[in-house]
This record gives structure tokens, sequence and C-alpha cells, in this order.
């Protein structure tokens, strides 16, 4: 696998060491939670001014680590007993993004959305009391109309006491739940860390930006100003072209690009077929490696010309054709048994090390976040507390096994694909492990009551954007480069999420009794009649059985993901990765397709006209590039959420 990096991969001058004290860290970092969730709430699910934690790299981690590098050099010159290491700059930044997993649009705004939908929007004429409300018990959400009515018309406050004690239970429920969840993800990346970090040596170009940022003398590059200053002046004029239109722009979103050029049949099978440059997208992909960012733009393009032969084939006739989504569940699962297999040597060495008594053949496993034997107790242990929940609830243990495995194996995929791919936006959107099952099973073997409660799970898995397996994997890589140990990082990832989730239940409830979530005009309505509306009443409504057309594009993926494998293993020349194909699937990959196209057009040409010289010396810029664009789409939201008006978006 070849490497991409916004630096050589020699050592760096650090600016801390390992022994740096982690106390002082979590202090910062757990205010810095408290700040952030609040404006991610404020950004993003009442004003909708930015999506700010919903990407591959998250905003509000590197725009405090910005803010605080140039702190930090103050305090060297005046303060220098105040000012943080670089391993303690980092540990906070892992914190933030901890934050950022669990806050903003997914799945926080999923979470609350389907909480809140079930009861309040119940009708004579959509039947959901009768369909599914007595499989849900009443301590697993909010039942009461009137606890509900200051939530969605506003103009309340949470601070009642018939309103809090309303969401205390379900704030409480669900934060653990998550956090058993997410830490059972935590427990495998220690488990594949090393596997994939000094074994493949996968590139993690979304690590990068942050190890570079924390690097001596890295604001003392003109480059980097340069394209922090050239990004900041046409997302500012964007921004008054937006407020006032007489002020010129420079057109960076074109979304009618397809319906105003592919016009007559086929090409008009196409459908939605936007362009949109994000300067951070393009900027980030030129980090990546060329055959891996080529993949992604390419398969998604993939996905538009089986529209178009459907179209000349009559084949548009099937119901959902071309199953996108069926193909996505089969490129993403065997991807993940593909990774186990190249693994299995290490799987192996894992469990026998487990086996071992803990004085035996561990010495050189201890700078692992867990050591194997904690971190399998502890996916044991989360599964089996899970399992204890839901079960309390009414579901077979069964079916939330199948889920969970379903869903552990496709987070292994995506954790891999960022790792290897460093793709800007991973929107794995409606390839879930519902749709797997009920293709399976059928609707009547899994039950009503089952389906009912798999659907309070549907925010883990609806997109998949900010998944934290990836994130928490960076974040070991972080530690590695920094360095700090393992423990530490994972020490600060497990305070972060334990304050992060309930802060960001409050952060939105707070504001949502004082705006209603009915005049947000968020999704956070829009995921409540997606969930119970086009998932689960069909469902209950119509007898479905084995989708067995469905299944047989799921085994079509399946093998071409396979055949993928097999031909880059064997011809080193090559150019689709898998994990390519199964992002390009997406119907979420529209959004980016075109800046990631951009990204790789760049970088190839500079490499093959300058060399690998010319590719590093232009680095700087294009990390300039990702910095001013997130400081001015900052600002930009900071402008709306100050004035309460519509802003100009950087990004989504």
């Amino acid at each position: 696998m070849r490497k991409a990096a916004m630096s050589e991969e020699r050592p760096q001058p650090q600016i801390g060491s390992e022994t740096a004290p982690l106390l002082l860290p979590l202090i910062i970092g757990v205010i810095l939670i408290l700040l952030n969730a609040y404006w991610i709430a404020l950004v993003s699910g009442i004003y909708h001014s930015l999506n700010p934690a919903y990407a591959s790299l998250f905003i509000p981690p590197i725009v405090n680590l910005f803010f605080g590098l140039m702190l930090n050099t103050l305090l060297k010159r005046i303060r220098p007993q105040l000012a943080l290491s670089r391993a303690q700059l980092l540990l906070v930044y892992q914190m933030l993004v901890m934050l950022c997993v669990v806050s903003g649009h997914n799945p926080m705004d999923f979470i609350l959305g389907i909480l809140a939908h079930p009861f309040w929007f119940a009708t004579f004429e959509n039947e959901y009391a009768t369909l599914f409300h007595r499989y849900i018990p009443p301590w697993f959400t909010v039942q009461d109309e009137g606890t509900l009515t200051g939530f969605f018309e506003g103009n309340s406050t949470l601070y009642t006491a018939k309103h809090l004690s309303a969401w205390i239970g379900p704030t409480l429920l669900w934060s653990f739940v998550t956090f058993v969840l997410f830490f059972i993800l935590m427990c495998f990346n220690s488990i594949q860390r090393l596997q994939w970090s000094e074994r493949e040596r996968l590139s993690y170009p979304i690590a990068q930006l942050p190890l570079e940022m924390t690097t001596r003398r890295f604001f003392s590059r003109r480059l980097l100003w340069l394209g922090i200053g050239i990004c900041a002046a046409v997302e500012l004029l964007n921004g008054l072209h937006f407020l006032y239109p007489p002020v010129p722009s420079v057109p960076l979103k074109i979304p009618d690009f397809g319906s105003k050029i592919f016009t007559t049949k086929p090409w008009s099978a196409i459908g939605w077929l936007p362009l949109f440059f994000y300067p951070w997208v393009i900027a980030l992909t030129f980090f990546v490696p060329l055959e891996l960012s080529f993949s992604v733009w390419f398969f998604f393009l993939f996905t538009k010309l089986q529209l178009i032969l459907g179209s000349m084939g009559g084949w548009k006739s099937l119901p959902g054709f071309p199953y996108y989504n069926q193909q996505g569940i089969g490129a993403w699962l065997t991807l993940g048994i593909l990774i186990l297999w190249v693994s299995r040597k290490h799987l192996i060495t894992v469990f026998t090390t487990a086996l071992k008594p803990s004085n035996d053949g561990t010495s050189a496993f201890r700078n692992e976040p867990f050591q194997y034997r904690t971190a399998l107790l502890g996916i044991l242990i989360g599964i089996a507390i899970l399992v204890f929940i839901f079960q309390q609830a009414g579901m077979s243990a069964g079916i939330l096994l199948a889920f969970l495995f379903l869903y552990f194996l496709m987070s292994i995929a995506i954790t891999y694909a960022r790792a290897a791919v460093g793709v800007p936006y991973h929107e794995v959107i409606w390839t879930h492990p519902q749709l797997m099952l009920v293709s399976v099973l059928g609707v009547r073997r899994i039950g009503a009551g089952n389906l009912t409660l798999l659907s309070f799970l549907y925010p883990y898995v609806r997109d998949n954007v900010s998944h934290p397996m990836p994130s928490q994997l960076e974040g070991f890589k972080i530690a590695e480069r920094a360095p700090v140990s393992q423990k530490k990082m994972a020490i600060a990832m497990i305070v972060a999420l334990l304050v992060a989730t309930p802060a960001s239940f409050w952060a939105y409830l707070h504001l949502i009794y004082q705006h209603g979530a009915v005049r947000t005009e968020g999704y956070i309505i829009g995921i409540g009649f997606e969930t119970f509306e086009r998932l689960l009443l069909p469902w209950l409504q119509q007898s479905h059985a084995t989708d067995s057309m469905g299944l047989s594009f799921t085994a079509f993926a399946s093998l071409f993901t396979l055949g993928l494998m097999f031909l880059r293993r064997q011809f080193i020349w090559f150019p689709f990765h898998p994990a390519g194909y199964a992002l390009g699937l997406s119907a979420g990959m529209v959004w980016v397709w075109s800046a990631v196209c951009v990204g790789w057009t760049i970088k190839a040409i500079l490499l093959k006209f300058g060399g690998l010289r010319l590719y590093r010396q232009a680095a700087p810029f294009f990390v300039g590039i990702i910095l001013g664009d997130f400081l001015t789409g900052t600002f930009w939201s900071l402008v709306g959420a100050v004035f309460k008006i519509p802003v100009y978006r950087v990004w989504y």
C-alpha cells in the first residue's frame, strides 16, 4: 500500500513527550467539550449554518487546535510553564473528536428525532398506536404529550420538573447505550491497531493534519498562509454574495448541473448530479493515494452508468433497480470479511496471547490501548450489557446479536477504508443491518416487536458519516506519532465519551425547547418520518418475504469486491480499490465526488510534472486551504447564530 502523508515519515521534532501529565488536558478537554457541544447544537441543529461534525475531518477539533496553538505560542513567550506540550494538545484535540462522533447532525439529531417521534406524530390514519406502540417500553423514550409539546413547538424551557423528569431516563439510557456501543468499537480498534498501523502500514490521511499542525515551525510556512488567505478570501466573498447578491462570487456549487446537461433519454436517468467544489475536500483529497481517490469518484460514476444501462435495457421497471443499498451491503460485508481474513495471523496471536497467564507473553503488546484479554472481555461484556437492555425491552437476543454482528463487520470495513483511503466524506447511507436482516429473514421471522426496537438503533447505522470507530483508530495513530502512550489516549477518549454524550443531549434539549423542533426546519423531524413512515410502517403493513432480487444484487457486489481484491493482489498496476467501490455505491458520495475528482487531478498533474519533491513542497498550501475553509465556515456560522439570519454554508 502506497503511503500518503502531509510530510515525510521521518521523525519530527517533538513539542512534548509521553510523560506529559494527563490531568490538565482532561480538564481542558472537558471544558471545551461543554462549550463546543453548545456551539454544534446551535449551528447544526437550530440555525443550520454549518455541519461542523459531519465529515471525516471534523471542524471543531481543528479550529480549537488552531486557536490553541496560537495561545500556546503566546504562553511560551510570556509564561512558558503554562504552555501545553504537543502530546497534551493532541489529547485535547482527540477528546473534541469524540464529542463530534456523538453530536451534530449524526447521531444526535437522529436520536432525539426518533425518541420524540412515535407518540407525538401518532394519528388514527397512520395507525402507530395499533401497529407498534405496544412494543415500545415506557422507559425507552418520552411518551407524554405535554412534555413533547414544548419540544416540538418551542417557546418553552427544559428546566421544569415535568420536562426534566421525563427526559432524564431516556437521556441516561441512550447515553449509556451509546457509550457501551462505542466502547466495544474501541476494543476492536485496540485489537486491530497493530495490524493496520505497523504491519499493513495504512496511510491514515485524516490523522495527518493535527499531527502536522503540532510540529515545530508549522505556522512559519509561507505557502500555508497563502492557502489560508486565498481560501478565506473566496469563502468570505461567497458569504457576502449570499447576504448581498450584487457582490460578486466564486461559484463553488452548481446543484443543477446534471439536470441542465442530461435532459434526454437515456442520459436523463442519471438523476441528480451536482458539482460541489468544496475547497477543504479538494485539499484533503490531495493527501490521499492516487489509486484510492480515483476509485472513489470512478465508482460513483459507475453507479450512474448502471442507471443509464437500466434505462436503455428497460431494467428500471424492477422495483429498486439498481439496488444500490443491497449492493452496498454486499460490498461492505465482503470487505469486512476480507479484512479479517488478511488479519487472521494477527487475530490468532491476539487470542493466544489473551489466553496465556497475565505475566506471560504480553510484553510485546504492553503499549496497546488495552491488553488483548481486556479488549476481548470488553467486547463480550459490552455485548452482554446490550443484549440484557434490549431483552428487557422485549427484543429477541438472536436478532440483536445478528444486528450487532453485521454492524461490527461493517464498522471494521468502514474503519479500514478510511485509514487506507482517507476519503473526506463517507455517507454510507441507507445501507444498514436492518435492511440485510429483512432481506434475508423477511418480516414475519423477525417479528413486529423486534423491528420496532431495531428502529431505535437506526441513528447509529443510518449514514455512518461521523462513525466513531475510524475516529478512534486515528486517535491511536496520533498517539503513536505524538508520542503519547496508547493507554493515555484511550483514557482521554473514554472520559470524552462519558462527558460528550449527556452534554450533547443537554445542549440540544436546551435549545430545542426554546426554538421548537418544528420551527428549526432541521432533520430532527425528518428522521422520525424516515424511520417510522418509510421503513417501519411498510415492513409492518406488508408481508415481506425474503428479497431474492435484492439479495442477488448483494451477491453480485460481493463477488465484484472479491474480484477487485484478487486483481489488486495479482497486479500492482491495477488502479481500482474495493474500498473505493464500496464508497462509490453510497448515495451520499453525490456531495463530494466532483471535489474528490478535482483533488485527484491536481495531485496527478503535480506528481507527473514535478515529482515527489514538488508534491511535498505544495503540501503546506493545501493544508492552508483546509484551515482557511474551516476558519471561514466557523466565522459565518457564528454570524448566523449571533444575528439569527441565514448565512452562506461552506460545507453541506
